[in-house]
């Protein structure tokens, strides 16, 4: 037996075709759009928590190229924005310290040049003019100051942040707060970065007398000072510094040798 022929209701017939003219005008309009060259697409603007993160940046994508005696350092994350800035004028110093030239620091005339301890050692400090430290009875010969040690200081907590990206740093470090009496937590420790070619730090360039041959005597010593140093360098630096003092006399031509431990 033939079945009967299958009639679709109205109903059926209704929505088919609605279906058809929407995929019809759909079609049409991504073509109309693919063939127009000048249409623009509506641009999607980032929710405020979007927009905020693009204007400001993560720590995490922070980064900072400085130069030191060991080349140029890279630092990023939170530790880019540790990194200080640093003007050597504000202590006197030069901010390109020349090599093999005379100049003159604290009044007093000095030239950088090689080492006496030998190339391997690098450069030294030497006087340029006679520096006399009068004789005492006092156990301590406590002579004139011959320049400041200059760089920027950082709280031991961050100093440390900055060792774990470049140890080579800890080269030229001096603790400000080990002397006795000091009450700051060690996390609070206040540290100098003393590297010469980023702080124009002359200090820098003194050797130390541990291990030498011939043994040399120490001529200078630095102490920590409260407060500012003294004119005219106090009226632009405020904070507490340390100076680098004679201990014997130096005469025209010596090298400056001071004790200090290699860590």
């Amino acid at each position: 037996m033939t079945p009967p022929p299958y009639v679709l209701s109205q109903g059926v017939l209704a929505a088919i075709g609605n279906a058809l003219s929407h995929a019809f005008a759909v079609g049409i309009g991504a073509s109309h759009e693919a063939s127009n060259p000048h249409h623009q697409a509506r641009p999607c603007l980032p929710s405020v928590r979007q927009r905020s993160k693009a204007q400001h940046p993560s720590e995490g994508h922070a980064r900072t190229i400085v130069e030191g005696r060991w080349g140029m350092c890279e630092f990023t994350g939170k530790c880019a924005n540790i990194i200080q800035s640093w003007n050597p004028a504000v202590l006197g110093l030069f901010d390109s310290l020349p090599y093999d030239e005379e100049v003159v620091v604290w009044g007093r005339r000095w030239i950088v040049k090689t080492s006496t301890l030998g190339e391997r050692h690098g450069y030294g400090v030497y006087a340029c003019e006679d520096i006399i430290v009068e004789d005492s009875t006092s156990c301590r010969r406590e002579g004139p100051t011959l320049f400041p040690y200059g760089g920027p200081i950082y709280k031991r907590r961050h100093w440390n942040m900055i060792l774990r990206q470049h140890p080579e740093w800890k080269t030229f470090a001096l603790e400000m707060d080990t002397f006795a009496g000091s009450t700051r937590r060690h996390s609070d420790v206040r540290v100098i970065d003393g590297d010469p070619i980023r702080s124009g730090n002359i200090v820098g360039f003194i050797n130390s007398t541990v291990g030498t041959r011939p043994k040399r005597k120490a001529n200078c010593e630095w102490v920590f000072v409260e407060g500012p140093p003294p004119a005219p360098y106090g009226e632009t630096y405020h904070e507490d510094h340390c100076l680098v003092l004679a201990t014997r006399t130096i005469r025209s031509g010596d090298e400056l040798f001071t004790h200090y431990e290699w860590n």
